[in-house]
């Protein structure tokens, strides 16, 4: 059974081509739930029922042009997308990052000329050996998923690509929950990650304490032109109940074809108790 994607993806990308050698998946695509439950179910008299809810998220694919300078500042494209988007929410963030339970994050910071050389080297090893810090992601389901990129150009609506002078870190990511609340996460859990991402940045101020970090953050975030989730009101732990529930059910289904009404009546208690976990 196929579970939603989490992923924690390492990239460097020049120009129009992308490498994606430096990938890596913790999961596989995701499958939405049948709508229906199994036919097995109907047979139950006077039983309880059960759902299913999931969902699925979609990301930006590419963040809105802008320049950032080499102090980390925003650039006044950047000021002027943000100024446009309106009044942030009450998750903490603009109302375009936003998709029911879902949200976006898009940063763009100025990379140091060290960075150049770590970070590829980062994401070489990150993609190639299991890491600490990989299987920490993995763990927190309120994230759906988490990208580094490092770009050296900027694509100019068809024309010749633009040779930044400074490369620039693009990080994306989708999660449930506050804004607040997912930047004290990665800082007080992937504390160690953080310092090796965003510590060739300029401006980047150390992910401890969190009210400098979560300004930087601020400061060089880019409203997503388009963010859309395809089950809105799910949070992935909803989404992976819901596949392991539909996986319970059809299972059932095939055991209890032939059974009589007596032990079919015994085995969908069986399966209402161990499903309690997953309602």
């Amino acid at each position: 059974m196929a579970e939603p994607e989490r992923i924690l993806v390492l990239t460097q990308v020049n120009g129009n081509e992308h490498d994606m050698a430096s990938t890596t998946r913790t999961t596989s695509a995701a499958r939405p739930p049948a709508a229906a439950a199994s036919a097995a179910a109907k047979r139950a008299k006077s039983a309880g029922g059960a759902g299913t809810r999931g969902r699925t998220s979609g990301t930006p694919r590419a963040a809105r042009r802008t320049r950032v300078s080499a102090s980390g500042h925003d650039s006044p494209a950047a000021k002027a997308a943000a100024r446009s988007d309106g009044a942030d929410t009450t998750l903490g963030t603009a109302s375009r990052n936003v998709d029911g339970k879902a949200i976006a994050i898009t940063v763009f910071s100025t990379v140091k000329w060290p960075g150049r050389v770590w970070l590829p080297a980062v994401f070489f090893v990150g993609s190639h050996i299991p890491t600490p810090f990989a299987r920490t992601l993995s763990r927190l389901s309120f994230i759906h998923f988490a990208r580094w990129t490092l770009v050296r150009e900027m694509p100019d609506n068809g024309q010749q690509d633009e040779s930044l002078h400074y490369p620039h870190l693009y990080f994306e990511s989708n999660f449930n929950g506050g804004w607040q609340e997912y930047i004290d996460a990665f800082s007080h859990i992937l504390t160690t990650g953080m310092k090796i991402f965003w510590g060739t940045s300029y401006g980047f101020p150390q992910p401890l304490p969190t009210g400098p970090f979560k300004v930087y953050i601020q400061r060089n975030e880019i409203p997503a032109s388009h963010f859309h989730s395809a089950y809105p009101q799910a949070t992935t732990t909803m989404i992976l109940s819901g596949l392991e529930l539909q996986e319970k059910l059809e299972r059932f289904d095939e055991v209890s074809a032939d059974l009589s009404d007596e032990a079919f009546a015994e085995c969908w208690r069986d399966l209402l108790t161990d499903v309690q976990g997953l309602l």
